[in-house]
Protein backbone atom coordinates (compact mmCIF):
# COMPACT_ATOMS: atom_id res chain seq x y z
CA UNK A 1 0.00 0.00 0.00
CA UNK A 2 2.95 2.94 0.84
CA UNK A 3 4.36 1.98 -2.60
CA UNK A 4 0.81 2.37 -4.48
CA UNK A 5 0.32 5.69 -2.25
CA UNK A 6 4.14 6.69 -2.92
CA UNK A 7 3.03 6.93 -6.71
CA UNK A 8 0.01 9.69 -6.19
CA UNK A 9 2.18 11.84 -4.77
CA UNK A 10 3.46 12.85 -8.54
CA UNK A 11 -0.27 12.75 -10.37
CA UNK A 12 -1.62 15.97 -11.67
CA UNK A 13 -5.29 15.84 -9.36
CA UNK A 14 -9.16 17.52 -10.71
CA UNK A 15 -10.51 17.63 -7.55
CA UNK A 16 -14.27 17.20 -7.18
CA UNK A 17 -16.29 18.49 -4.27
CA UNK A 18 -19.04 16.32 -2.70
CA UNK A 19 -20.13 18.91 -0.31
CA UNK A 20 -23.94 19.48 -0.29
CA UNK A 21 -24.29 16.95 -2.85
CA UNK A 22 -26.24 13.32 -2.38
CA UNK A 23 -23.82 11.20 -4.43
CA UNK A 24 -20.85 9.64 -2.53
CA UNK A 25 -17.95 11.42 -1.41
CA UNK A 26 -15.13 11.83 -4.17
CA UNK A 27 -12.49 13.31 -5.19
CA UNK A 28 -9.89 13.55 -8.37
CA UNK A 29 -10.80 11.62 -11.47
CA UNK A 30 -13.37 9.08 -10.61
CA UNK A 31 -15.25 8.32 -13.79
CA UNK A 32 -12.68 5.48 -14.11
CA UNK A 33 -13.75 4.05 -10.87
CA UNK A 34 -17.54 3.70 -11.48
CA UNK A 35 -17.75 0.00 -12.25
CA UNK A 36 -16.34 -0.42 -8.95
CA UNK A 37 -18.74 -2.93 -6.71
CA UNK A 38 -17.70 -4.17 -3.38
CA UNK A 39 -18.97 -6.76 -1.08
CA UNK A 40 -17.55 -7.06 1.93
CA UNK A 41 -16.09 -10.51 3.46
CA UNK A 42 -17.36 -12.08 6.51
CA UNK A 43 -15.13 -10.00 8.95
CA UNK A 44 -12.44 -7.61 9.07
CA UNK A 45 -10.45 -10.05 8.68
CA UNK A 46 -11.55 -11.23 5.47
CA UNK A 47 -10.66 -9.94 1.94
CA UNK A 48 -14.19 -8.45 0.13
CA UNK A 49 -15.43 -9.51 -3.31
CA UNK A 50 -14.23 -6.60 -5.66
CA UNK A 51 -15.08 -6.20 -9.08
CA UNK A 52 -14.74 -4.33 -11.72
CA UNK A 53 -14.49 -3.62 -15.57
CA UNK A 54 -11.44 -4.38 -17.21
CA UNK A 55 -8.77 -2.81 -18.20
CA UNK A 56 -9.73 -0.05 -15.61
CA UNK A 57 -8.18 2.80 -17.80
CA UNK A 58 -7.49 5.95 -16.08
CA UNK A 59 -5.11 9.06 -16.85
CA UNK A 60 -5.54 10.76 -13.42
CA UNK A 61 -5.83 10.20 -9.69
CA UNK A 62 -9.51 9.76 -8.22
CA UNK A 63 -11.00 8.25 -4.81
CA UNK A 64 -13.94 7.45 -4.38
CA UNK A 65 -16.58 5.77 -1.10
CA UNK A 66 -17.91 3.14 -2.78
CA UNK A 67 -19.73 1.54 0.42
CA UNK A 68 -20.41 4.24 3.04
CA UNK A 69 -19.82 3.86 6.44
CA UNK A 70 -21.99 3.81 9.72
CA UNK A 71 -19.81 5.32 11.92
CA UNK A 72 -18.36 8.77 13.12
CA UNK A 73 -17.03 11.59 10.86
CA UNK A 74 -13.61 11.19 9.90
CA UNK A 75 -11.81 14.34 10.08
CA UNK A 76 -8.38 16.42 10.16
CA UNK A 77 -5.82 15.41 12.45
CA UNK A 78 -6.65 11.67 13.51
CA UNK A 79 -5.43 8.54 12.82
CA UNK A 80 -7.44 6.86 10.46
CA UNK A 81 -6.91 2.77 10.73
CA UNK A 82 -7.20 0.88 7.52
CA UNK A 83 -7.15 -2.20 5.61
CA UNK A 84 -6.21 -2.60 1.84
CA UNK A 85 -6.38 -4.79 -0.62
CA UNK A 86 -4.91 -4.13 -4.57
CA UNK A 87 -5.34 -5.23 -7.82
CA UNK A 88 -4.10 -4.97 -10.87
CA UNK A 89 -5.64 -2.23 -13.26
CA UNK A 90 -5.61 -4.27 -16.81
CA UNK A 91 -7.26 -7.67 -15.64
CA UNK A 92 -8.31 -7.15 -11.50
CA UNK A 93 -5.91 -10.01 -10.76
CA UNK A 94 -4.77 -9.44 -7.38
CA UNK A 95 -1.67 -7.88 -6.02
CA UNK A 96 -1.50 -8.11 -2.36
CA UNK A 97 -4.15 -7.79 0.30
CA UNK A 98 -3.87 -6.49 4.03
CA UNK A 99 -7.34 -7.87 5.62
CA UNK A 100 -5.48 -10.70 7.44
CA UNK A 101 -3.06 -8.18 8.94
CA UNK A 102 -3.17 -5.66 11.66
CA UNK A 103 -4.57 -2.29 10.25
CA UNK A 104 -2.56 0.56 9.07
CA UNK A 105 -2.49 3.99 10.48
CA UNK A 106 -2.64 7.01 8.28
CA UNK A 107 -2.52 10.73 10.35
CA UNK A 108 -5.33 13.35 8.58
CA UNK A 109 -2.66 15.93 8.77
CA UNK A 110 -0.76 18.26 6.32
CA UNK A 111 1.82 16.03 5.21
CA UNK A 112 -0.76 13.15 3.77
CA UNK A 113 -2.98 16.28 2.20
CA UNK A 114 -0.09 17.35 0.15
CA UNK A 115 1.05 13.55 -0.42
CA UNK A 116 -2.36 12.39 -1.55
CA UNK A 117 -5.12 15.24 -2.00
CA UNK A 118 -7.95 12.64 -3.60
CA UNK A 119 -7.92 10.08 -0.98
CA UNK A 120 -7.20 12.90 1.94
CA UNK A 121 -10.65 14.72 0.59
CA UNK A 122 -12.75 11.42 0.31
CA UNK A 123 -11.63 10.53 3.40
CA UNK A 124 -12.87 13.90 5.41
CA UNK A 125 -16.41 13.79 3.66
CA UNK A 126 -16.38 9.71 4.40
CA UNK A 127 -17.01 7.83 7.78
CA UNK A 128 -16.24 5.16 9.71
CA UNK A 129 -16.88 1.97 8.09
CA UNK A 130 -16.90 3.49 4.53
CA UNK A 131 -14.88 1.56 1.64
CA UNK A 132 -12.92 3.97 -0.75
CA UNK A 133 -11.63 2.91 -3.71
CA UNK A 134 -8.31 4.93 -5.35
CA UNK A 135 -7.19 4.52 -8.68
CA UNK A 136 -3.81 6.40 -9.92
CA UNK A 137 -1.60 6.74 -13.17
CA UNK A 138 1.45 4.71 -13.92
CA UNK A 139 4.64 6.99 -13.70
CA UNK A 140 4.75 9.25 -16.64
CA UNK A 141 6.30 7.04 -19.81
CA UNK A 142 9.23 7.70 -21.35
CA UNK A 143 9.67 8.92 -25.30
CA UNK A 144 9.39 5.89 -27.59
CA UNK A 145 13.14 4.49 -28.54
CA UNK A 146 14.36 6.76 -31.16
CA UNK A 147 11.30 9.41 -30.71
CA UNK A 148 12.35 13.18 -30.79
CA UNK A 149 13.61 14.59 -27.48
CA UNK A 150 10.94 17.19 -27.91
CA UNK A 151 7.98 14.64 -28.66
CA UNK A 152 5.21 14.50 -25.84
CA UNK A 153 5.55 11.58 -23.30
CA UNK A 154 2.54 8.67 -23.78
CA UNK A 155 -0.01 9.50 -21.63
CA UNK A 156 0.08 7.71 -18.31
CA UNK A 157 -2.23 5.13 -17.56
CA UNK A 158 -3.14 3.68 -14.36
CA UNK A 159 -1.78 0.31 -13.18
CA UNK A 160 -3.20 -0.21 -9.28
CA UNK A 161 -6.29 -0.28 -8.25
CA UNK A 162 -6.78 -0.15 -4.45
CA UNK A 163 -9.96 -0.42 -2.22
CA UNK A 164 -9.65 0.23 1.27
CA UNK A 165 -12.03 -0.23 4.68
CA UNK A 166 -11.63 2.46 7.57
CA UNK A 167 -12.06 0.70 10.71
CA UNK A 168 -11.40 3.37 13.13
CA UNK A 169 -10.43 7.17 13.36
CA UNK A 170 -9.53 8.86 16.91
CA UNK A 171 -7.47 11.65 17.59
CA UNK A 172 -3.55 12.11 17.02
CA UNK A 173 -2.08 11.90 20.50
CA UNK A 174 0.67 14.86 20.99
CA UNK A 175 3.95 13.92 20.56
CA UNK A 176 6.06 12.85 22.97
CA UNK A 177 8.96 15.42 24.15
CA UNK A 178 12.42 14.92 25.26
CA UNK A 179 13.07 14.85 29.14
CA UNK A 180 14.57 17.23 30.89
CA UNK A 181 18.33 16.96 32.64
CA UNK A 182 16.40 16.14 36.14
CA UNK A 183 13.53 14.46 34.56
CA UNK A 184 16.20 11.87 33.60
CA UNK A 185 18.33 11.62 36.39
CA UNK A 186 14.91 10.75 38.47
CA UNK A 187 14.46 8.31 36.36
CA UNK A 188 18.24 6.58 36.46
CA UNK A 189 18.04 7.39 40.79
CA UNK A 190 14.65 4.76 40.77
CA UNK A 191 16.21 2.26 38.51
CA UNK A 192 13.76 2.85 35.58
CA UNK A 193 16.20 3.30 32.86
CA UNK A 194 17.84 0.65 31.03
CA UNK A 195 21.70 0.12 31.48
CA UNK A 196 24.46 -1.61 29.45
CA UNK A 197 28.20 -3.31 29.71
CA UNK A 198 30.06 -4.04 28.02
CA UNK A 199 31.15 -7.69 26.32
CA UNK A 200 33.92 -8.52 24.31
CA UNK A 201 33.75 -4.91 23.28
CA UNK A 202 30.03 -4.71 22.16
CA UNK A 203 27.29 -3.06 24.25
CA UNK A 204 24.49 -5.25 26.27
CA UNK A 205 21.80 -4.02 26.77
CA UNK A 206 19.39 -4.38 30.36
CA UNK A 207 15.54 -3.06 30.40
CA UNK A 208 14.69 -2.62 34.05
CA UNK A 209 12.62 -5.42 35.45
CA UNK A 210 8.67 -4.25 36.48
CA UNK A 211 9.31 -0.45 35.50
CA UNK A 212 7.37 0.85 33.23
CA UNK A 213 8.89 3.04 29.88
CA UNK A 214 9.22 6.86 30.48
CA UNK A 215 6.93 8.98 29.26
CA UNK A 216 9.14 11.13 26.98
CA UNK A 217 12.62 10.60 25.48
CA UNK A 218 15.09 9.80 27.49
CA UNK A 219 18.65 11.07 26.75
CA UNK A 220 21.25 9.57 28.94
CA UNK A 221 24.81 10.95 28.55
CA UNK A 222 27.08 8.00 30.31
CA UNK A 223 30.02 9.49 28.56
CA UNK A 224 30.83 12.82 27.11
CA UNK A 225 32.58 13.50 24.17
CA UNK A 226 34.91 16.58 23.50
CA UNK A 227 34.69 16.73 19.69
CA UNK A 228 31.96 18.92 16.95
CA UNK A 229 28.75 19.45 18.20
CA UNK A 230 26.16 17.83 16.04
CA UNK A 231 23.08 19.18 14.81
CA UNK A 232 20.03 18.15 13.17
CA UNK A 233 21.11 17.97 9.64
CA UNK A 234 24.73 16.85 10.38
CA UNK A 235 26.61 13.56 8.86
CA UNK A 236 27.89 11.24 11.32
CA UNK A 237 29.58 8.46 12.06
CA UNK A 238 28.43 6.23 14.74
CA UNK A 239 27.92 3.02 16.04
CA UNK A 240 25.22 1.56 17.67
CA UNK A 241 23.08 -1.66 19.45
CA UNK A 242 19.37 -1.50 19.61
CA UNK A 243 16.61 -3.45 21.19
CA UNK A 244 12.97 -3.36 22.21
CA UNK A 245 11.67 -2.05 25.84
CA UNK A 246 9.04 -5.04 25.73
CA UNK A 247 11.03 -7.80 25.82
CA UNK A 248 15.11 -6.50 25.34
CA UNK A 249 15.66 -8.54 22.22
CA UNK A 250 18.33 -7.15 19.96
CA UNK A 251 17.00 -6.26 16.70
CA UNK A 252 20.07 -4.60 14.71
CA UNK A 253 24.03 -3.58 15.60
CA UNK A 254 26.57 -1.45 14.19
CA UNK A 255 28.78 -3.58 16.38
CA UNK A 256 28.03 -6.64 14.87
CA UNK A 257 28.74 -5.69 11.51
CA UNK A 258 32.56 -4.52 12.69
CA UNK A 259 32.23 -0.70 11.30
CA UNK A 260 30.22 2.25 12.02
CA UNK A 261 27.50 3.41 10.06
CA UNK A 262 27.43 6.44 8.32
CA UNK A 263 24.14 8.55 7.85
CA UNK A 264 22.46 12.03 8.18
CA UNK A 265 20.25 13.17 11.32
CA UNK A 266 17.87 14.41 9.20
CA UNK A 267 16.95 11.03 7.64
CA UNK A 268 16.83 8.50 10.53
CA UNK A 269 13.89 7.91 13.36
CA UNK A 270 12.77 11.15 14.94
CA UNK A 271 14.42 9.64 18.44
CA UNK A 272 17.35 9.83 17.23
CA UNK A 273 17.23 13.40 15.11
CA UNK A 274 16.22 14.57 18.68
CA UNK A 275 18.26 12.47 20.65
CA UNK A 276 22.12 13.38 19.18
CA UNK A 277 21.61 16.37 18.47
CA UNK A 278 23.78 18.94 20.59
CA UNK A 279 25.87 15.88 21.17
CA UNK A 280 29.58 16.05 20.90
CA UNK A 281 31.78 13.88 18.73
CA UNK A 282 32.90 11.17 21.44
CA UNK A 283 30.00 10.69 23.11
CA UNK A 284 28.27 7.41 24.43
CA UNK A 285 24.54 7.93 25.04
CA UNK A 286 21.78 5.89 25.98
CA UNK A 287 18.48 6.21 24.14
CA UNK A 288 14.95 5.45 25.04
CA UNK A 289 12.69 6.17 22.30
CA UNK A 290 9.05 5.35 22.77
CA UNK A 291 7.24 4.74 19.89
CA UNK A 292 5.87 7.55 18.03
CA UNK A 293 9.39 8.60 18.05
CA UNK A 294 10.52 5.10 16.97
CA UNK A 295 8.72 3.45 13.82
CA UNK A 296 5.30 4.02 14.56
CA UNK A 297 2.29 2.17 15.92
CA UNK A 298 2.20 0.18 12.98
CA UNK A 299 6.03 -0.43 12.92
CA UNK A 300 5.06 -4.72 13.09
CA UNK A 301 3.36 -4.43 9.66
CA UNK A 302 5.95 -2.61 7.75
CA UNK A 303 8.64 -5.49 8.65
CA UNK A 304 10.73 -2.92 11.68
CA UNK A 305 10.98 -3.41 15.27
CA UNK A 306 7.81 -2.07 16.97
CA UNK A 307 7.11 -0.57 20.35
CA UNK A 308 9.48 1.62 22.57
CA UNK A 309 13.04 1.02 21.70
CA UNK A 310 16.67 1.81 23.37
CA UNK A 311 19.76 2.32 22.04
CA UNK A 312 23.69 2.41 23.18
CA UNK A 313 25.18 4.80 20.42
CA UNK A 314 28.88 6.01 20.58
CA UNK A 315 28.72 8.99 18.51
CA UNK A 316 32.36 8.56 16.73
CA UNK A 317 32.49 11.23 14.14
CA UNK A 318 30.68 14.37 13.14
CA UNK A 319 31.37 15.39 10.03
Amino acid sequence: MRKVMALVATASLLLVTACGSTTAASSGDVAPLESIKVTPGADDSSDPTVTFDTPLVATATGAKVIVEGKGEDIKENQNVKFKSIAYKAEDASLLGSGFAGEPVTLPTNEEFKAQLPALYETLLQAKVGSWVAMVEPAAEAAPAEGASPSASPAEAKAETVVVLKVVASEPIPEASKKLGADEVKKLKDEGSLPTFEMKDEKPAITIPKDKEVPAGLVVDVVKEGTGKVATATSDVSANYTGVRWEDGKQFDSSYDRGEASDFNLSGVIPGWTQGLEGLKAGTQVMLTIPTDLAYGADAASQGRPAGPLVFFVELKEVK
